[in-house]
């Protein structure tokens, strides 16, 4: 019954096509392509039908060959823009003069309960960006840019797969594929990470002290504590590392299980891998600080190490030392289906 109704929207459109010419930009080339889109429509061939309609449609738009687009979008499985098509015709039939409406109106009641009919298998797919995301994060659902509207709020879409992608500014992209079913309200929470740089920054100068008029043996000691105490920073951050890796390991089998190829099935699976990247943010950040308290640590050394051999005080000015932090960015995809 339901095809039967669809496919009136096409021999409706046929049985009025007489009165195209007189407003059509090219009438020609509409009415070849719509029979082309009917005839590959009837064929199964929906793949070369829907791009026809729609050719026509933009050719020389006509709420009939609105209508047949519309079934031809049902038919290949597309539900969601089947519906916003139906719903932009039943739109236009409104606004028709009484001639009109009645012409049309067989098309009009098929459409109106065709689309009732898809509206519970339409599924909805909600993006959600977790806190923490750098200020100009874009996040992209089939290659269009959404804008903040767009996320945490279900959205109707066609069924099948879809690829989510995330950038943080000066970063790359980031993709995840996802597959969604009719009638499925799907949320896929998105997380990014810190933002990379975009271009390295040259090492920066740190200035040291200039050596005051003292004996070298009192400079000597004086970098010696400095590097102790550098040296111990380093350690601590090393403990810091080296205990969140140990967490973040001890949570990878729960992980694993909840949110098999990143896709956690529970809210709680979901929470436990965000705690993970937490964990392992600390982590990263307590190795950097370790490997800074090294490098500090090993130039005081080396510097009160030439103090003592006898070559005398360090000539006046800048010396340098630095620490390079190589740019990241890490994105996470978690999907709950409900």
């Amino acid at each position: 019954m339901v095809h039967r109704r669809l496919h009136s929207c096409s021999l409706a459109v046929i049985a009025l096509l007489g009165g195209k010419a007189a407003f059509a930009a090219d009438p020609a080339a509409a009415e070849a392509l719509f029979q082309k889109g009917v005839t590959e429509m009837d064929a199964g061939h929906f793949d070369a039908a829907c791009p026809a309609l729609a050719e026509s449609q933009r050719l020389d738009p006509r709420p009939g060959t609105l209508c047949a687009l519309a079934e031809c979008e049902a038919k290949a499985g597309r539900i969601a823009t089947a519906s916003s098509l139906y719903t932009d015709y039943l739109r236009q039939y409104e606004a028709m003069s009484a001639a009109q409406k009645n012409k049309h109106a067989e098309r009009a009641k098929g459409a109106r309960a065709q689309k009732e009919a898809l509206a519970a298998e339409v599924p909805e797919l909600s993006l959600v960006l977790l806190p923490g995301a750098p200020a100009g994060t874009r996040v992209l659902r089939d290659g269009v840019e959404l804008s903040a509207a767009s996320l945490d709020i279900p959205l109707p879409v066609d069924p099948g797969e879809h690829v989510i992608a995330t950038q943080v500014p000066g970063g790359p992209m980031r993709e995840e594929r996802i597959e969604v079913s009719r009638g499925e309200m799907t949320t896929v929470e998105l997380w990014a990470g810190v933002a990379p740089i975009a271009h390295k920054p040259a090492p920066v100068a740190q200035k040291l002290p200039a050596a005051p008029p003292a004996p070298v043996k009192a400079d000597r000691s004086w970098m010696r504590t400095a590097a102790y105490i550098s040296g111990g920073v380093g350690l601590a951050g090393l403990a810091v590392g080296a205990s969140m890796g140990a967490v973040v390991w001890s949570m990878k089998p729960a992980i694993d299980e909840g949110c098999p190829d990143r896709q956690c099935k529970t809210s709680a699976a979901s929470e436990t891998a965000q705690r993970a990247q937490g964990f392992a943010h600390a982590s990263e950040v307590g190795f950097a600080v370790a490997g800074a308290g090294a490098v500090g640590a090993g130039v005081l050394l080396l510097l009160a190490n030439k103090r003592s051999d006898g070559s005398g005080p360090a000539k006046p000015g800048v010396h340098a030392g630095s620490v390079e932090v190589g740019p990241g960015s890490a994105a996470a995809f978690v999907k709950g289906v409900f």
